[in-house]
């Protein structure tokens, strides 16, 4: 089993700082951080499991990058848009998971 070194982009968290502050200014702040940190430990498990997933078509996951893939998380309302590279996985994108169509 191949594993990898999980990056995650600029862009990527900048997607997650504007998250926590979505969810800071509606409950409290610490609820920001802690969606944060349930966020991270999801994309920690594409250390293991990113090489099983096969290419996306979606068109806005493929304008992100050529060969994305998709992993939905947190009850599929977010959507992790990543690709693979040698022995790393990037993330390049978290999004809101009504944004992916076909």
């Amino acid at each position: 089993m191949q594993s990898y070194k999980v990056i995650v982009s600029e862009t990527a968290s900048a997607d997650l700082d504007s998250i926590a502050m979505y969810i800071a200014s509606i409950y409290r702040p610490e609820s920001g951080h802690k969606f944060v940190n349930k966020v991270l430990g999801q994309l920690a498990s594409l250390s293991f499991t990113a090489g099983i997933y096969k290419h996306s078509h979606y068109a806005i996951a493929k304008s992100i990058h050529p060969n994305a893939k998709t992993l939905s998380i947190i009850n599929h309302r977010w959507t992790v848009i990543f690709h693979t590279f040698d022995d790393f996985v990037i993330i390049d994108r978290i999004i809101p998971s009504k944004m992916i169509t076909e």
